[in-house]
């Protein structure tokens, strides 16, 4: 069974993104094999935000989702129409249940690749197996939150740390316990 990774590059404050939604205070480091990264999963889910974020960087050399079958890039958004975006699947309603689905098959794992909102929604559905956060040595002061809002408190425990040349810390956080359903 899949597991659900909110994997997602933050600032040492908590914010995924700047107050205008940029994300080029990220560094680059040459160390992290983002093909072997990828290749760990058979489905990205993300909101609208995250995904124009994606679409920005570029073709298939830039992108390594514009390599990806239709079906295995998942956009919650209930603004954008599937017509417009045939490359991709999206899903406007009951975000939280096509989630379960994909976890309730086969394969490799589930890359949540944000935003904040969604990441809220999953952890108060219990969807979420574990964090992953790459740490980002700066302070934002503002911005999108990792996680936007929840209903409760999860009590995490640091399963795995490494600390990268560039000054990024890969951080993976366990539930004490037992979030995921």
């Amino acid at each position: 069974m899949p597991h659900l990774r909110y994997n997602v590059a933050t600032s040492l404050d908590g914010y995924i993104a700047s107050s205008d939604g940029s994300t080029n205070w990220i560094v680059e480091d040459s160390t992290i094999n983002f093909n072997a990264l990828y290749a760990e999963f058979d489905f990205f889910v993300m909101g609208r935000k995250t995904y124009e974020v994606m679409q920005s960087l570029g073709g298939p050399d830039e992108n390594p989702l514009a390599k990806r079958p239709r079906q295995s890039v998942v956009v919650a958004s209930r603004t954008v129409k599937q017509a417009d975006f045939p490359a991709i699947t999206i899903v406007p309603n009951n975000v939280i249940d096509y989630i379960r689905g994909l976890k309730s098959g086969d394969g490799k794992d589930i890359w949540l690749m944000g935003g904040g909102l969604l990441a809220s929604q999953c952890l108060d559905a219990g969807l979420v197996d574990t964090i992953e956060a790459a740490v980002i040595p700066v302070v934002l002061g503002n911005g999108v939150k990792m996680v936007e809002n929840v209903s409760r408190n999860f009590q995490l425990c640091l399963v795995g740390s490494k600390a990268l040349q560039s000054g990024i810390v890969m951080n993976q956080y366990a539930f004490i316990n037992g979030q995921a359903e």
